[in-house]
């Protein structure tokens, strides 16, 4: 076999070289981010659900469907003990988190005057317990620039501060809550959202719990993921260390234990939704 000419030979070795070397730092980085993000999703798809939780959930969605969702919110608010101030649910936190989150100065002040009401513990499954050691935060699918935080960095986020109420489709409610957390249209706009996301979904830490806003709901001035109540980090029984707040909603919306968000084109109908509540839980419009 004749042997190529040196000059063929000179022109064809660099050109190979170079598409191997060649790469694209900024897609690596995106695919790393993606799959970060998709990974903390994917886990909290993974319930690992004891039998006593089972039980409860099944027992809890037969009654629903027996008597359906207005009996069963009466029964709720016949039952209802009156709950506990915010201080006993600070005072018996679970979760470590550390550090903290130092409120901002509006938050330490409580402009809001302190919580106004006290809040009933409604929840699916066995309240979970969370360390900053562990703890993930993700926002993914369709999104340009999905991406996932641990505590620390999560921390870091520029935060607001606002006053809003809180309302319980059972009928109570707590007034004038200082929140201060992340507005999620700020979440939203620095991931990017992609013309064809339509719903925006959350996930609950209890790996159980889901929900979903419309893409124009979710991005209100007063939709936040919330760290700090009156100045104080939520707690454990309280839906901390993150949840939503959707203040116009019952709150069957603010999603407790708040660890993922995922832009999605289908609605998405959640854990009450499924069993009779109102997709669109607006306050005084909607029977829940």
């Amino acid at each position: 076999m004749t042997k190529p000419p040196a000059s063929l030979q000179a022109v064809t070795a660099p050109a190979a070289a170079a598409s191997v070397t060649a790469a694209d730092p900024v897609a690596d980085d995106a695919a790393t981010s993606r799959t970060a993000a998709q990974a903390v999703i994917a886990a909290l798809k993974e319930s690992p659900i004891t039998r006593a939780s089972f039980m409860r959930l099944v027992a809890g969605v037969v009654l629903v469907i027996a008597i359906g969702p207005a009996f069963y919110r009466w029964i709720k608010g016949a039952f209802d003990t009156g709950g506990s101030s915010t201080a006993d649910y600070v005072a018996s936190d679970g979760n470590r988190m550390l550090p903290p989150p130092e409120p901002l100065p509006d938050s330490a002040a409580v402009v809001g005057g302190g919580a106004k009401g006290n809040f009933r513990i409604y929840t699916v499954t066995e309240i979970p317990a969370f360390s900053s050691d562990t703890w993930k935060f993700a926002i993914s699918g369709l999104v340009d620039k999905p991406n996932a935080w641990n505590w620390d960095q999560f921390m870091q986020m520029k935060r607001t501060v606002q006053v809003s109420d809180f309302h319980c489709v059972t009928g109570w409610s707590v007034y004038q809550c200082t929140w201060e957390g992340i507005p999620l249209k700020q979440l939203l706009a620095a991931a990017g959202v992609q013309a064809s996301a339509k719903f925006v979904k959350f996930y609950s830490g209890d790996k159980v719990y889901t929900d979903a806003l419309s893409l124009s709901q979710a991005n209100g001035d007063d939709i936040m993921v919330a760290v700090l109540l009156d100045g104080k980090p939520i707690p454990q029984q309280l839906g901390g260390p993150v949840r939503l707040i959707v203040p116009k909603m019952y709150a069957y919306k603010s999603v407790k234990w708040l660890q993922a968000i995922e832009l999605i084109d289908k609605e998405h109908m959640g854990y009450w939704e499924v069993r009779g509540y109102d997709n669109d839980a607006w306050v005084g419009t909607s029977n829940g």
